[in-house]
């Protein structure tokens, strides 16, 4: 059986995506142990903020 090139490079994109979403809820959800050195979220990582 074949693969397409087009399906795994678009299934490898999906993982990217999920996973770079991941690490940016999960940094929109924590603090920089530096308060002072901590620079100012995006507005679009706001959204994803779970509290």
């Amino acid at each position: 059986m074949k693969l397409n090139r087009n399906t795994v490079k678009s299934k490898i994109m999906k993982t990217i995506v999920s996973k770079s979403v991941k690490a940016a809820e999960q940094n929109a959800n924590s603090a920089c142990i530096w308060v002072f050195n901590q620079p100012e979220p995006p507005k679009e990582l706001r959204k994803l903020r779970k509290f």
